[in-house]
């Protein structure tokens, strides 16, 4: 490591997988501190700094004297790569600590542990975190595996941010993003590295469960069209935009002043939803993402479950944890995850938002698929939620979940309205108070109903004082016949309307 080096990594700060020490330790201080770094994931020890990155020195010491100590103090279990980095402002002994297979105990039972804040100890029994297969480093994997117009259009999506990262040079920009590790001395990608900027043929030979096969559906039975794709994440995802925006149909509302766009599939969720998939997947299986769209629907499957704890019925409100923390936190520098983990949340407001259904999750033994549903678009109701959140400042997510399953259904309970909002009832009965007093609810025998003010059902209601057919309905209130049965079947899943007959002898009629 040069001197140049190693200041820009004292600039980046610690984090948890880089640790600065003073040099006033004693021998088992530092071993701790050094199988802390083993026992998660691995990573530097620059010892002789200061917490904030100062140069103290660490002139007295022999490296040899470091990996002895060490060797020693772990019964032979951590034995690190110790180099000395000497400048203006003094010298810095550096400790390459690889990621330890099982746990490094220091003294008895003391299993230490460094979470990128602190140290602190591992309960006997407890087990160690799973191990972050994109922050390893692949034995056949070196530096001319990564493709320089890769690593450019990483640079270039950092300028675009504003990030002081754009500014470093290769290789310490890819140091600082997680995905190089310097291996005996010698620089080399690790699995997150590649990912976001290895070469075709180094994809292929090392990692090709990167690839993502994208399917088109006219219909429900067999694909029209069908595309691998080999490539790092940044182009993996625009190819993956382009396919799905060319089927991708757009229609224009009009609300007061504004013109919104209601895409079948919005590019922020599938976006999200792709994101997840990368982020979260099990990427040691040799299985591959895939991308399933329909007219009515875009699935998005991929290899391994929910983090344990996380299933569909909590995923909204459970904290966030990463499988891949590596990858995650590469993606985030450059902009593509949110670090809070609210990607959930950001699929489920942009959904709701324009009337359609909240995503759903469908977990298998060893994948997880994802659907995002493109219902028949509610004109109406789009229209009314975007006055009404206009009207109160926006509302809240929990707001629109609560609107958007009472549109689906007609009419809930407390219970089912908790389990929508994925929360304990009484938090959901708070939730639904604030919503009666606004307006937009109303409670009748223990059931919510939407308090929906919409002059054109209202009119609907009024001609249904006998059963009649849909094409009596179409000239009083000024609708073509698509817009008419979609009035008609929003009222029938609100329970005010309800169908009778079948096929030319259908009728409609008003409910209770």
């Amino acid at each position: 490591m040069t001197w140049e080096e190693l200041q820009a990594r004292l600039r980046a700060g610690q984090d948890e997988r880089t640790l600065f020490l003073p040099q006033d330790l004693s021998p088992e201080e530092l071993a701790r501190h050094a199988a802390g770094l083993a026992n998660h994931k691995g990573g530097t020890l620059f010892l002789g700094v200061s917490p904030e990155g100062r140069v103290l020195g660490a002139s007295e010491i022999h490296p040899l004297q470091i990996t002895h100590a060490l060797f020693q103090l772990t019964q032979g279990l951590l034995l690190p790569y110790v180099e000395g980095v000497e400048g203006p402002e003094g010298r810095v002994l550096v400790l390459h600590v690889p990621q330890s297979p099982s746990a490094i105990a220091v003294g008895a039972g003391r299993v230490p542990f460094w979470d990128g804040k602190r140290l602190t100890e591992l309960k006997l029994g407890q087990a160690l975190p799973e191990p972050d297969f994109t922050a390893q480093v692949l034995p056949a994997a070196s530096l001319s595996d990564l493709d320089p117009v890769e690593v450019l259009r990483l640079r270039r999506i950092l300028e675009e941010r504003g990030s002081n990262l754009a500014a470093l040079p290769d290789l310490e920009l890819l140091f600082a993003l997680g995905l190089l590790e310097r291996v005996e001395g010698e620089e080399r990608p690790t699995v997150a590295g590649l990912l976001l900027a290895g070469t075709p043929l180094a994809l292929r030979r090392l990692l090709p469960q990167a690839e993502v096969s994208y399917y088109f559906h006219e219909a429900e039975e067999g694909y029209a069209f069908r595309e691998d794709i080999l490539r790092p994440i940044p182009a993996l995802l625009e190819r993956l935009r382009d396919l799905i925006q060319a089927r991708n149909r757009v229609r224009y509302l009009t609300v007061g002043l504004f013109r919104l766009e209601v895409w079948d599939f919005d590019q922020e969720v599938y976006r999200e939803a792709l994101l997840n998939a990368l982020v979260h997947r099990d990427w040691q299986s040799q299985d591959a993402i895939q991308v399933h769209h329909y007219p009515d629907r875009l699935e998005v499957s991929n290899p391994g479950g929910f983090p344990p704890g996380i299933t569909p019925e909590n995923v909204l409100r459970h904290p966030p944890k990463r499988r891949n923390p590596r990858l995650a936190e590469a993606l985030y520098r450059l902009g593509y995850v949110e670090r809070a983990g609210s990607g959930v949340d950001k699929m489920y407001r942009l959904l709701l938002k324009y009337g359609k259904e909240p995503p759903e999750y469908r977990l298998f033994p060893e994948a997880l698929t994802l659907v995002l549903y493109n219902p028949e678009l509610d004109e109406a109701f789009v229209r009314e939620l975007a006055e009404a959140q206009e009207r109160f400042g926006g509302f809240s997510l929990d707001h629109l979940i609560a609107v958007g399953h009472l549109r689906r259904v007609g009419e809930a309970t407390l219970e089912e309205l908790a389990r929508a909002l994925q929360l304990p009832e009484e938090a959901a009965r708070r939730v639904l108070v604030r919503m009666e007093r606004m307006g937009l609810l109303r409670r009748e025998g223990g059931r919510y109903h939407l308090a929906r003010k919409d002059p054109l059902a209202e009119r609907l209601l009024a001609l249904l004082d006998r059963p009649r057919p849909r094409r009596e309905l179409e000239a009083p209130l000024g609708l073509s016949p698509r817009e008419a049965l979609a009035l008609l079947n929003r009222l029938i899943r609100e329970g005010r309307v309800e169908r009778v007959g079948r096929g030319a002898a259908t009728r409609y009629r008003r409910k209770g």
